[in-house]
């Protein structure tokens, strides 16, 4: 029997709406899954301890139970994390900043000769330069008829 996934075990906790023991995980499994319980038991107390080490699950006087994330929890996680986690991102930010102000110039037309090969060099995907892009082969319609 594989060992059960986490999905199954929190919806489990949810459908159950109050901390369970393992017995009655494994006889809400068994039954809503018509297995026999005895199969279940050592594959879901594997992936119920894994839950708890990993922190998606607490376990309390043997009785496992998943934490409800509201936004109010995720706000907190934020505000804990500080303000200057967002700061990584300043260089992309600049790029991106630069890169819609040039397109911005192209649609009124006010296109000058620097910004055009800039545009048409970079990569619009990734914002990399032309000389970073890897050598492609040609297409096939590219290629020449012998």
């Amino acid at each position: 029997m594989p060992n059960f996934n986490g999905a199954i075990v929190m919806h489990t906790l949810q459908f159950i709406k109050t901390p369970a023991t393992l017995r009655e995980i494994v006889a809400t499994i068994a039954e809503n899954t018509n297995l026999p319980e005895d199969e279940l038991t050592q594959p879901i107390r594997q992936t119920l301890q894994m839950g708890h080490q990993m922190g998606f699950l607490q376990k309390l006087n043997g009785r496992y139970f998943a934490l409800p994330m509201t936004f109010e929890l995720l706000m907190a996680e934020t505000a804990a994390v500080g303000p200057n986690a967002g700061l990584q991102n300043v260089d992309s930010k600049k790029k991106l900043d630069k890169k819609s102000k040039q397109m911005c110039s192209l649609k009124k037309g006010q296109v000058d000769s620097e910004a055009a090969s800039q545009i048409n060099n970079e990569s619009t995907t990734t914002l990399m330069p032309a000389d970073s892009k890897l050598l492609r082969k040609p297409k096939r319609s590219q290629l020449k008829i012998k």
